[in-house]
């Protein structure tokens, strides 16, 4: 393993993808890197010329690209976006490369994506001192080949199947399983994180269920997803165009109702074929995966030490002779490079390094790497950055209270403090009440509807639940505990001439009792004020719940040590729980 000082280095996101299309688009890209082919000399001869203004590094452009050896920075590659976007200006030499929709040109982040999509494949390589990239030797091998040859196909066969996460989509298709791009995406990467997330698809299917505009339904099933759902989806789409995977719809009865989810694959002969040959039978058949530090958290909460601390086990993994207990493991990351983790963290990794598809075998007595890696880069840790956030501390000290619930609800806390992510909040809290808890429940969401409701017919009784995703805490403002009033009143007159989304049908009629809960990252202020302005309001009392303690409440209640009229006992409090 390599080293580079954390000081020097732009932090930058490499080995996942999510927009790229076609390979014959790739090519192009790649080319870009080979001096003297045949996009290379267009780009210096004509394209830049065309499209590139002199303030927008025109002429360096054309004199970065004459250089041989040929390294382009990646400043010069993927240029920088224009707001309003109808302003934009060809401002990097990827950007003009392949033409736009609207114009002849790409935009910064399609760019991106085709650098990082490049690199991932192992066509070009990064060199962390100078932010530049260079084509590699299988990359040349790619430019060569002939369009639709055997050659080029060998080539791409050869990097796909060096690109771990290729082999975790085979992996989990070669038993003949048809999975859409949820339950895929459910299994690949990290879990229990917020680079990895994903939408729970038996969430999605209800709000399908619940849906009479077409429209709407053909909009939630192909634009709600998260980040592994778009990662899986990438990755499938690469293997239709090899014959390795097929895709076909994939149907549920949903309620008596049959839902469809478009996005869903099956495995060809072709690609069990080719499965076989990235597992290999001995070391000398396996073909070397690449492996990058930046593969190991795309984005979450302090990524920088992430990446590095599985790194650092990877490593120790692989330079095991034999088996290797997660114990000693922990031994050996204080030992040599002062990181103090827990075993059910160390745990949690190596489970993360099977779902991006590195052969690791878990047994008994530990754990035996059963892969090649390629040598990769690790910028070293400064002090500060040994220092972990508050969030990624919740994480850690909910992962050694969770011993029934599935760690990659996890990401709960990920997604609790990221405002942008409120959907998947919303939806992922209903499906830990559900899956895991003996809960029904509703994801609602949308204008003059509640996040959802959970409830249980054996209690008659239900929970009109709000969740709200803040990075500096939630102090549940007059307006807000008014919308949770309303919520209420409208539950209990139930006149379609004031709400006419009718959202509370959503309850059976046997539901006679209830309750509300604000969710949230952390809550700030004088809460419990509010949540008894509101119980005097309505009659309802209700409670507000962190997320951490949502999580120790699911433990507690799978695990026995809580009953359901336990939680509603809670609820009644019109305050803040604390069961950690």
């Amino acid at each position: 393993m390599s080293y580079v000082n954390g000081h020097t280095i732009v932090v930058r996101t490499f080995g996942w993808v999510q927009d790229p299309g076609k390979f014959e688009n790739l090519k192009r890209v790649v080319g870009t890197f080979y001096y003297g082919s045949a996009i290379h000399n267009e780009l210096i001869n004509t394209i830049i010329p065309t499209l590139v203004e002199e303030r927008d590094g025109r002429d360096r452009f054309i004199v970065e690209l004459n250089k041989q050896p040929l390294n382009l920075k990646y400043e010069d590659l993927v240029g920088t976006s224009f707001y309003p976007r109808a302003s934009a200006r060809c401002n990097g030499i990827i950007q003009a490369v392949l033409p736009g929709q609207k114009r002849p040109f790409q935009g910064d982040w399609p760019a991106n994506n085709f650098v990082r999509w490049a690199h991932a494949l192992g066509f070009i390589s990064y060199d962390y001192l100078t932010d530049t990239f260079a084509i590699t030797s299988l990359g040349e091998s790619y430019v060569e080949s002939a369009d639709g040859s055997a050659e080029e196909e060998e080539v791409l066969t050869k990097a796909l199947l060096s690109y771990p996460p290729v082999m975790r989509m085979l992996n989990l298709l070669s038993d003949g399983s048809h999975m859409t791009k949820f339950e895929l995406g459910k299994q690949l990467g990290f879990v229990g994180e917020d680079g990895f997330t994903t939408l729970p698809q038996n969430i999605l299917l209800e709000s399908l269920s619940r849906l009479t505009d077409s429209k709407q339904k053909n909009e939630m099933k192909t634009d709600w997803d998260g980040s592994a759902d778009k990662y899986a989806r990438m990755i499938c789409s690469w293997l239709i165009s090899l014959g390795w995977v097929v895709r076909e719809a994939k149907e549920f009865n949903v309620n008596g109702s049959i839902e469809s989810i478009g996005q869903a694959y099956k495995i060809t002969s072709k690609g069990l074929e080719v499965r076989r040959r990235g597992l290999g039978t001995n070391i000398a058949e396996r073909i070397i995966k690449n492996v990058y530090w930046e593969l190991f958290a795309p984005k979450c909460t302090d990524k920088v030490y992430v990446r590095t601390r599985r790194s650092y086990i990877l490593k120790i993994i692989e330079a095991s002779q034999g088996i290797i207990r997660a114990e000693r493991i922990k031994e050996l990351l204080l030992q040599r490079y002062g990181l103090d983790v827990s075993v059910e963290t160390i745990k949690d990794d190596v489970v993360g390094f099977i779902n991006i598809g590195l052969n690791i075998e878990i047994t008994d007595r530990g754990y035996k790497f059963k892969d090649s890696i390629t040598d990769f880069i690790v910028p070293e840790l400064t002090v500060q950055e040994t220092k972990v956030s508050d969030v990624l501390l919740y994480k850690e000290q909910c992962r050694e209270k969770l011993h029934n619930i599935p760690h990659e609800y996890l990401s709960l806390i990920d997604l609790a403090f990221d405002s942008n992510q409120n959907r998947l909040f919303e939806m992922q809290t209903i499906d830990l009440f559900v899956n895991e808890c003996q809960f029904s429940g509703v994801h609602l969401g949308g204008g003059r509807k509640p996040d959802g409701i959970i409830y249980r017919e054996q209690e008659q009784h239900g929970v009109i639940i709000d969740t709200k995703a803040y990075s500096k805490g939630y102090s549940l403002p007059i307006s807000q505990a008014d919308e949770m009033t309303r919520y209420i009143r409208d539950n209990q007159t139930r006149s379609d001439s004031i709400n006419p989304t009718r959202w509370w049908d959503s309850f059976p009629e046997s539901i006679d009792s209830f309750n509300f809960a604000f969710i949230s990252s952390v809550f700030k202020g004088n809460i419990g004020a509010t949540l008894q302005r509101i119980a005097l309001d309505t009659g309802v009392k209700g409670a507000a719940i962190n997320v951490m303690n949502m999580l120790v409440v699911a433990e507690k209640l799978k695990a026995g040590e809580m009953s359901h009229t336990d939680f509603y006992n809670l609820l009644d409090t019109n305050a803040e729980l604390n069961v950690v």
